[in-house]
């Protein structure tokens, strides 16, 4: 089994992402003690946790260990990582370790245990985690970076607020899925309701996909933006009225199916009919009557959160 160090790591500079992003660079006492805080963390030390918060004192040995985790997550789940262009290592241990240790968690995922860690550590760890993984161009990457952002909730929405107001077109698609995975309320709702009228229909899809986890607000606006002027927005929208079992979200959805069917939009019917069997919870399509016996017998509302339980 190969190994990496940790403070090779460091030293190098790297990063499990394309973005040019790094915490700072760190003296060689600050290596030693990120090393001897991963070491513990592999061991499951008793003063682990201690040592772990030993280090909020220190920002960039912090985001360091951080980074660490991160790498531990995505070895975990990939098994290598992209470092330095088109190198690929091993994302392993800082050091083999002797045995297999019993879990913290009855049937806990070693990977979920990294990613406990991050949430746990909070919103330090919202800078390397955006930078590192919501921000990466790969797909994979980016569902870890939104999946630790979910987890850290609240304490994450003040830094992806000034992503979604500051950044660059792809750096606002990110604020939105990400606080969409949070939750479309209060202040991320309201960023998502400026995005969601941006010029830019590729910002306007991803809000869309935001707004799929909020209340009756969040609902009003993706029926807005069924009407939108791009029809890949209008499909996004369909598609996360999916989360929204009600009678208010299935008729809009209804009416959408129908307006396709009249304007031979063959993509945004089947986005239609998809959206509507999730909420049936059937296989098969229906006829626009059928599904409208369908939405009168929904609640008038529930909401995605409850929908989702």
């Amino acid at each position: 089994m190969s190994v990496i160090l940790l403070p090779l790591l460091m030293l190098l500079g790297c990063s499990v992402t394309d973005v040019n992003y790094t915490p700072g660079e760190l003296d060689p006492a600050q290596r030693a003690r990120c090393r001897a805080v991963a070491e513990a963390y592999l061991a499951r030390a008793k003063d682990y946790p201690a040592m772990r918060e030993g280090l909020r004192d220190d920002p960039v040995a912090l985001a360091w260990f951080v980074r660490y985790l991160e790498l531990r997550i995505v070895g975990l789940r990939e098994g290598s990582v992209e470092i330095l262009g088109e190198e690929t290592v091993a994302a392993e241990d800082v050091r083999l370790e002797k045995a297999a240790p019993t879990m913290d968690v009855p049937g806990q995922r070693p990977d979920q245990r990294a990613v406990a860690e991050i949430v746990a550590i909070g919103e330090p760890a919202v800078t390397v985690v955006v930078n590192d993984l919501a921000l990466s161009s790969q797909e994979f990457l980016r569902g870890i970076g939104f999946e630790l952002l979910a987890g850290i909730g609240d304490p994450a929405v003040p830094a992806l607020l000034e992503l979604a107001s500051t950044g660059d077109a792809d750096q606002q698609r990110v604020a939105a899925r990400a606080l969409g995975e949070i939750g479309a309320e209060g202040p991320a709702l309201a960023a998502l309701r400026t995005l969601a009228s941006s010029p830019i229909w590729r910002i306007r899809s991803s809000a869309a996909q935001g707004l799929a986890t909020g209340g009756p607000q969040a609902r009003a606006l993706l029926i807005e933006m069924l009407a939108d002027q791009d029809p890949f927005v209008r499909r996004m929208a369909g598609q996360s009225l999916a989360n929204y079992r009600d009678r208010v979200a299935a008729t809009a959805l209804i009416d959408y199916l129908e307006s396709c069917q009249k304007s031979e939009d063959l993509e945004g019917e089947l986005t239609a009919q998809r959206s509507l069997r999730m909420m049936a919870q059937v296989r098969a399509p229906k006829t626009i009557s059928a599904w409208r016996r369908f939405a009168k017998a929904l609640p008038d509302e529930i909401g995605s959160k409850e929908a989702g339980r």
